[in-house]
């Protein structure tokens, strides 16, 4: 039985227990009223809260020992305390996020001054009362607008978004959304490219964002390097443990990224530029272009810093076409021979197209930075003896016209038995009449096609290689090949001394085999028994060629041509080397390659179109040779695979097409080439 005492004691203690109940449900009362007030002084409070609130007004009936009601009554304020302090916490970060970005939106506008500092003001109150002061200093620091005010003392802690433009809520969603989407090396590539240890290590994916939009200076060699640094760090198993063979992947992925990169922009360029190994320019030799292009004078603005290429330095970028292409070469040329005439002498500035990098757009342009002078990269001796191999195969050729002519193999056969018998002296000034009016005219036709080359490109300021004689199975000799051992001004310059050279031969040709014609028709028989031939199969390989023939001959009704194909037609020598001059001279307009109807190409289509077009009409020419009987087309592919089938270095202005009559100018000679090189048959 309880005593009066006890009754005391236990009526003491209940009312110790009620006052701390009641203390505890004031201070969750107080909390929630600072997240109400927090949230806007009561308007839209979080559902989660506002029940919670409602719950509280009314006490609870004891139901269990004080003891217990006071440990429950602890626990749930103190986790009403945690939720009222997240709740605040993240309405204010809202409400300063908000207020941010009105501040930078009325910062960039500048109209309103006093605004201005009024919504400064609710943004430093608001940080100071949600925080604590080391925790407020640092949060208004890294604000843009007030990492920008001239009274604040905080520094930024990250790249502001002001640098560059401000995401809108729809972009930033955007960027949000592409982000989880990307691999993990390429998450921790754009981390670290804005100075995050990796991706995992970011807490505030807009301020990521916001960072990488605000990123103007990281080039593409870098980020692939990061990227590759990602990779080998993602594999299978980590860098624990095998730090060495994780280090070798990266170099080796960095090699493997530089060589690619390398490659692609020197993909549209020959040989004899890649492989150049002969005063190419130094990083410090670029620097000096890259320094006058930072001034801003010129109307190339640079994207990338100079990268190093094979045979020099590309530094990509956009052309302005605000004027004349060849006027940006020239104001670049003067700037830097005001800085050292030296550097002027060895090397040059070339405007060109390269792959892009970029999958949105198929070519960039560049400034290519190499030495102003190319050498051939074929030995001399090589050179000597394929022109060697090349003379004598065609006087064989020109010997083997006569092979049919049964008189004059008589003749011959006559005089090497006389000879053989010591019979005396031998006289074969006959032939040598027939024979050498041959020889003089290809020679002539081709030495015309060469001077009008030379010629041309001295006007233009361009050296020329000497020339190398290629030979050929179906013809004397296939073609001159000749290097250019400088860089013309222009496309137009280029085309020009490609178009000068075929024109004069054919037409020195064309004539040569009309003239020859009518000679044919004149001579009397004494002589016309003696004259070389050519079988009607081979007349029948040039539909132009063929067709005059025909036509001068035979009256134009297909009496010649309709005869069996081996049969021999009887013509003037000087008609035979008109013939054979007109299928050469058309095979170097074909526009493939270096040839010169591939120069003609290059300079109205560009390197990029004219590496297209070339493929298209190698792979026609290829069937080609298949459907019909055409040992002149076999053989030129043949040929062309080793020696021709680079591009040319590249002009000083790649920017700039050749103009429309020069473009007309080359259709009508590559018709003209189809029509001679093309069977009837």
């Amino acid at each position: 039985m309880r005593t009066y005492g006890h009754w005391r004691e236990w009526r003491g203690d209940k009312r110790k227990t009620e006052k701390n109940l009641r203390g505890l449900r004031m201070r969750a009362l107080l909390l929630l009223i600072v997240a109400q007030t927090a949230h806007g002084f009561g308007t839209g409070r979080p559902r989660a809260v506002r029940g919670r609130l409602e719950r509280t007004r009314t006490p609870a009936r004891l139901r269990m020992s004080p003891d217990d009601e006071a440990q429950r009554l602890r626990e749930k304020a103190n986790q009403l305390r945690i939720e009222a302090e997240k709740a605040r916490l993240s309405v204010g970060v809202k409400k300063i996020d908000e207020l941010e970005k009105e501040l930078r939106d009325l910062k960039s506008n500048e109209e309103d001054a006093g605004r201005l500092e009024v919504l400064k003001g609710r943004v430093e109150d608001l940080v100071r009362k949600s925080v604590t002061a080391d925790v407020a200093d640092e949060m208004l620091g890294s604000l843009a607008a007030f990492s920008s005010s001239p009274d604040s003392d905080a520094q930024p802690v990250a790249a502001s978004p002001g640098q560059g433009k401000v995401l809108s809520e729809e972009e930033m969603k955007t960027a949000l959304a592409l982000v989880e989407t990307l691999p993990v090396p390429v998450k921790d590539t754009l981390a670290r490219s804005v100075g995050y240890p990796s991706f995992d290590s970011i807490i505030q994916l807009e301020e990521f964002i916001e960072n990488l939009n605000s990123k103007q200076d990281t080039t593409a060699e870098r980020l692939r390097k990061l990227y590759y640094e990602a990779f080998a760090r993602n594999l299978p198993g980590g860098v624990e443990g095998g730090q060495d063979d994780a280090e070798e992947i990266i170099g080796m992925l960095a090699t493997a990224m530089e060589e690619s990169s390398t490659g692609r922009a020197m993909e549209l360029f020959p040989r004899q530029v890649q492989e150049n190994e002969e005063g190419i320019p130094t990083e410090d030799d670029a620097q000096v272009v890259f320094q006058v292009l930072a001034e801003g004078s010129t109307c190339f603005s640079a994207s990338e810093k100079p990268q190093k290429v094979g045979g020099g330095y590309i530094i990509k970028g956009t052309y302005k076409e605000t004027s004349n292409s060849s006027d940006l070469i020239d104001a670049i040329d003067g700037k830097i021979g005001k800085i050292s005439q030296t550097w002027k002498n060895k090397f040059q500035v070339s405007l060109v197209e390269i792959y892009s990098d970029d999958d949105t757009q198929l070519f960039q342009d560049a400034l290519f930075i190499s030495p102003n002078k190319f050498p051939v990269m074929a030995p001399k001796a090589l050179s000597v003896a394929v022109t060697a191999i090349a003379l004598f195969s065609s006087v064989v050729y020109c010997i083997d016209c006569f092979a049919e002519n049964t008189v004059v193999m008589e003749r011959l056969k006559d005089a090497a038995q006389i000879g053989q018998n010591g019979g005396g002296q031998v006289d074969l000034s006959w032939f040598n009449e027939l024979l050498i009016p041959m020889l003089l005219v290809l020679g002539a036709a081709q030495a015309l096609h060469e001077a009008a080359h030379y010629t041309m490109a001295w006007t233009k300021q361009v050296k020329l290689s000497a020339p190398t004689i290629l030979p050929s199975q179906a013809l004397p000799y296939l073609s001159f090949q000749n290097r250019l051992k400088t860089s013309p001004r222009d496309y137009a310059s280029l085309f020009d001394i490609a178009f000068v050279g075929p024109f004069v031969g054919l037409t020195f040709s064309f004539l040569a085999l009309y003239y020859g014609l009518q000679l044919t028709l004149t001579v009397d028989s004494s002589t016309a028994q003696l004259f070389p031939s050519l079988p009607v199969g081979f007349l029948t390989q040039s539909a132009l060629g063929g067709t005059l023939v025909d036509t001068v001959l035979g009256g134009g009704d297909g009496i010649i041509l309709n005869q069996d194909p081996t049969t021999q037609v009887p013509l003037h020598p000087v008609a035979v080397a008109g013939f054979l001059g007109m299928i050469v001279h058309a095979l170097d307009l074909v526009p493939v390659g270096s040839t010169d109807g591939g120069r003609m190409s290059q300079a109205v289509l560009g390197r990029v179109w004219h590496l297209t077009f070339s493929s298209i009409v190698f792979f026609s020419i290829l069937v080609a040779t298949f459907t019909t009987d055409s040992d002149s087309l076999l053989g030129f592919l043949f040929i062309y695979s080793f020696t021709q089938r680079d591009l040319e270095v590249p002009c000083r202005n790649e920017i700039e097409k050749a103009d429309l009559p020069r473009a007309l100018t080359a259709f009508i000679c590559w018709v003209l080439a189809a029509l001679i090189i093309v069977p009837i048959r």
